[in-house]
């Protein structure tokens, strides 16, 4: 015999004393630990979240304060943290933006049913024109509530949450 030297494999291939490239086979993997991407979904973790990835834990907070800022003094609070912060955080500016959308939504709702009910009741001097303004005034007491705190709720928990389309209209992103 002759003493050939080793060959080399071609290139991608493995080495002849290295495992496969390939994964491992269904049911080979470590049971994952509680809240970790199991990989046999195949698709990616399931409920990743649509919006920014929350950052350091001062963007959790500030985003919080938006809402939390909208109970206590209205509108103010989250004006205030959108344009200190949207340059530092998107994940605070998708939350101040939110919490103030919230608030010129009500807003308008209110002062548009306000409108059609206050020429009728002024033209009449018929108080009994303004009772549909209840509506949207229930709506922005309850609203408000309900809402501000599921959204204080996710962004304290570093998830983003968006409120259904007639309580907030988008106006600013």
């Amino acid at each position: 015999m002759t003493d050939l030297p080793p060959v080399d494999p071609p290139p991608g291939r493995p080495q002849p004393d290295q495992p496969p490239p390939h994964p491992a086979p269904y049911g080979a993997y470590p049971a994952p630990q509680p809240g970790e991407y199991d990989p046999r979904w195949g698709y990616g973790p399931p409920g990743v979240p649509y919006g920014p990835p929350a950052g350091p834990p001062q963007d959790t907070t500030w985003a919080l304060f938006s809402y939390v800022g909208t109970l206590v003094v209205g509108f103010l609070a989250p004006l205030v943290i959108y344009f200190v912060k949207r340059g530092e955080s998107a994940f605070t500016r998708f939350h101040a933006a939110q919490a103030l959308n919230f608030q010129i939504t009500m807003l308008i709702h209110l002062l548009s049913v306000a409108a059609v009910c206050a020429v009728p009741a002024i033209l009449t001097e018929n108080p009994a024109f303004l009772i549909p303004i209840a509506i949207p005034y229930l709506e922005v007491i309850f609203g408000q509530w309900v809402f501000l705190i599921l959204g204080a709720v996710k962004a304290g928990k570093g998830e983003c949450y968006r409120f259904p389309t007639f309580f907030c209209f988008r106006m600013v992103r």
